[in-house]
């Protein structure tokens, strides 16, 4: 018999990409999703009878309690994601990131859980970060994130990853992304202003996102119970040179200038080495990535709000 997967915010940036590599490997897919973009970026699975659609929020508590009656695993990537969106809705925030994570985790009865953190719960360090390396979240996003895996790791049967910054075309786009925002100013605008251009920061294709979690549902019994960065040590890069990446295949003025400052303070290498032992390799190199963004935006009219949030 098929296992059924619930995909809490599976119609958003990465879940567009990840259920339709669920319902291909084999599984039946239920997602709940409260469409806050109204984005219609799951419209190509309801032809297949093994996907299912709710409509609902994650800190609902009998919405939870009836979607996990009939699942099997949970992937639980709902969330108010980035510091300034969770800046914006303070109290949102704690509701969606950290209560509805604790409902989640009490009615999942322990079953299989797969849950994405963040590396931003690193803050700034001057090592190579590893899992055990000390987590000092400077932001309110950080923070949630941070306590959500509180919550579950005080319970059992459970994969956490803490993800590099995603990069990509999705479905659901989104540009407040670093690479996404860096390249959309370059080719829309023609120019682009960079500050901390020294801080280094660690990213993953949305792609290869998608498929870690594939590969932690299949290899969850030799996975399972442990916490995992994720991403690829040839993604450690600066700022400057991303920008200077894009502008090896889209030519656009570039500028430096300390105008703002990232609210997560995130300036570190991650050391990828733990997940790598399990497995699993991205796929999807920076710049392959970056020359996707340049044909994808020259080929989509899309604005973005988020024009110099660069995270």
């Amino acid at each position: 018999m098929k296992k059924k997967i619930l995909v809490t915010g599976g119609a958003g940036y990465v879940g567009s990409r990840l259920i339709p590599l669920l319902l291909n490997a084999g599984f039946k897919v239920k997602v709940l999703d409260n469409l806050m973009y109204e984005q219609p970026s799951l419209l190509n699975c309801f032809i297949n009878k093994d996907f299912e659609f709710v409509l609902g929020n994650v800190s609902n508590e009998e919405t939870i309690k009836k979607v996990m009656t009939d699942v099997d695993i949970v992937i639980h990537m709902a969330a108010i994601v980035g510091a300034p969106a969770c800046k914006i809705d303070k109290n949102r925030a704690v509701n969606v990131n950290i209560e509805g994570t604790k409902l989640i985790n009490k009615y999942r009865y322990e079953k299989p859980l797969i849950y994405p953190s963040s590396g931003s719960i690193y803050g700034k360090l001057d090592d190579v970060c590893t899992e055990e390396s000390s987590v000092n979240p400077l932001s309110l996003y950080g923070e949630t994130k941070y306590e959500s895996e509180k919550i579950i790791t005080n319970t059992n049967n459970y994969i956490i990853y803490r993800p590099a910054t995603a990069f990509g075309l999705s479905q659901r786009l989104r540009l407040d992304l670093m690479p996404n925002d860096f390249t959309y100013q370059a080719v829309k605008n023609n120019n682009l202003v960079v500050y901390e251009g020294y801080a280094k920061r660690t990213f993953i294709h949305v792609n290869d996102f998608a498929r870690a979690f594939l590969h932690a549902v299949i290899n969850f019994d030799k996975m399972k119970n442990q916490i995992y960065n994720l991403g690829n040590e040839t993604m450690n890069c600066t700022k400057k040179e991303i920008a200077e990446l894009i502008k090896k295949h889209h030519k656009y003025y570039l500028h430096f200038a300390e105008f703002a400052s990232d609210p997560d303070k995130r300036d570190y290498e991650v050391s990828y080495e733990k997940l790598r032992k399990m497995g699993f390799e991205t796929e999807i190199t920076l710049e392959d990535g970056i020359k996707e963004l340049i044909a994808g935006y020259k080929m989509v009219h899309v604005r973005n709000p988020y024009s110099n949030y660069q995270g």
